[in-house]
């Protein structure tokens, strides 16, 4: 009898401390209980836009400034530089403008980590949908589209989030490459607007049971 109790005395409280582990997963080494889950995200998006003329080898600064406050409860998804031109007056072929454009992150959190890394991109002004478009997946792979999973709501919410990376200045320096035709008496095309939207896309995450 004296070997019971003592038994139960140990064995008692080990119960209790081991049942919230078990729940969680952790004795197993799991992320909690299994389960099919339908996953998707409630989506919003911030727009900062703004507009340069530039002269042939003239360069421009953007920015677009990403804090806490701007987000909220909020995860970071993706964000894009988008620059647009349109040179539609060139005598024709040989003549067309184009813009470069190179970012600095050095001060968005997960640079210098090498999780969010710097990019170039260049496009001509031709065609009426001219320039070009930069994107970053602050969250892997993100791309806002619902799915089915066999997994543990622990390991999902783990997945998509953005590890607190995005915050800080997005910095981007565009250098123009304007090809003016000389015809007589005047100068064809000395200079070239472009239009500069940054886009970033925030979201929630939406775990709901599977019926399937």
């Amino acid at each position: 009898m004296l070997a019971g109790s003592l038994a139960f005395m140990v064995l008692f409280p080990l119960y209790f401390a081991w049942m919230p582990l078990a729940d969680e997963g952790l004795v197993s080494g799991g992320a909690g209980p299994q389960g099919n889950w339908e996953v998707s995200f409630i989506e919003s998006e911030t727009i900062f836009q703004e507009s340069a003329v530039l002269e042939d080898g003239d360069t421009h600064i953007t920015e677009f400034i990403v804090g806490l406050d701007d987000i909220g409860e909020m995860e970071i998804g993706s964000v894009e530089l988008i620059v647009q031109c349109n040179d539609n007056d060139d005598p024709g072929p040989g003549f067309t403008d184009s813009v470069d454009g190179i970012s600095d992150l050095m001060d968005v959190e997960g640079h210098s980590s090498g999780d969010i890394e710097d990019q170039s991109a260049d496009g001509t002004c031709a065609g009426g949908n001219g320039g070009f478009t930069i994107r970053w997946d602050v969250t892997t792979n993100y791309t806002g589209e619902s799915f089915t999973i066999t997994s543990s709501q622990k390991t999902i919410s783990e997945t998509w989030n953005d590890g607190g990376f995005g915050i800080g200045t997005w910095s981007a320096t565009l250098t123009a490459e304007v090809n003016s035709a000389p015809v007589v008496g005047q100068i064809v095309d000395s200079d070239e607007e472009f239009d500069i939207t940054w886009r970033m896309v925030t979201y929630e995450v939406v775990i709901v049971e599977s019926s399937a």
